[in-house]
């Protein structure tokens, strides 16, 4: 039937007004409109809703019973008008983002505080995983979407570019490669300090120790960037890390290497075939500002 919704609103009205001319003012409609509109939903309903004398209006018994149903009809659809348009405003929403622990630890962090201030209502439900992790959970659909390192993806997935990281050494206050000239020659037969064999940053330092020929000496290896910079702040060694690892805590001195391919791309990772909500996009027009 036409225009239900419309015909439920001028029933509840007449139901609440108890008389069809003050419900026909409410409702901004002639009284002959808003009889047309009461007879068209008693044919589609079958039952004669409402009892007219001159006076007043009652409801019959089909109409006391429809009534509460439809009046929850209404309530629902308004909550479900209101939720859309607040979604479509940016002025609530979920969105998650599976994210490099090294962003996660800086510069994205940086970024999440600017959003929260434009957009408080958004939650940010924020997923630090390595790079294979974050294309999986992207795959499948468990995140918004991903910021991570450009790969060969496959089919299903876009990347669009944010920012490019490099690859540095770290090494403690006081070494002898603090200062001075430095390169990937100078690393050869010292202990390593390595992220887990799983991670991104583990995979390209050893495609770019075998494309100089160097072999990697590793001394010890841990999960999180945050645990490398304390073993090698501690004296076990020296790594090479990105740039956006550094946490600023001192007593480690970040050195640029300039040798090939320890450059990487960061970027947002997206399934092909699905659209962002309002508040994800928001966020990645947010991100895009990210600066190392």
């Amino acid at each position: 039937m036409k225009n239900a919704l419309q015909h439920i609103r001028a029933f509840i009205t007449v139901a609440q007004r108890g008389n069809f001319a003050r419900a026909a003012d409410d409702l901004h409609l002639s009284p002959s409109a808003l009889t047309v509109q009461i007879r068209q939903l008693e044919t589609w309903l079958g039952v004669a809703l409402l009892e007219r004398s001159p006076r007043h209006v009652t409801l019959t018994g089909a109409g006391r019973e429809a009534l509460p149903a439809m009046e929850k009809l209404l309530l629902d659809l308004s909550n479900i008008v209101s939720a859309s348009q607040g979604l479509a405003a940016v002025r609530r929403g979920v969105v998650t983002v599976a994210a490099l622990p090294s962003l996660c630890a800086g510069a994205l962090a940086e970024r999440l505080a600017v959003f929260r201030q434009l957009h408080p209502g958004v939650e940010v439900r924020l997923r630090d995983l390595v790079a294979e992790r974050i294309v999986e959970r992207v795959r499948e659909g468990d995140v918004d979407f991903g910021v991570g390192v450009r790969s060969q993806f496959g089919h299903g997935l876009d990347f669009t570019p944010l920012l490019r990281d490099r690859l540095c050494l770290f090494v403690p206050a006081g070494h002898p490669l603090a200062t001075g000239p430095v390169s990937l020659q100078a690393l050869k037969g010292l202990p390593m300090i390595l992220t887990g064999r799983d991670s991104s940053v583990r995979a390209q330092i050893e495609q770019v120790f075998r494309a100089h020929g160097l072999v990697l000496q590793a001394a010890m290896e841990a999960n999180y960037m945050s645990t490398v910079l304390a073993l090698v702040r501690n004296g076990l060694g020296v790594t090479l890390l990105p740039e956006s690892a550094d946490d600023g805590e001192g007593r480690l001195v970040r050195r640029q290497l300039d040798e090939a391919g320890l450059e990487r791309e960061l970027g947002v990772i997206t399934r092909s075939e699905c659209s962002l909500s309002p508040a994800a996009l928001r966020l990645v027009e947010c991100l895009k500002a990210m600066r190392l």
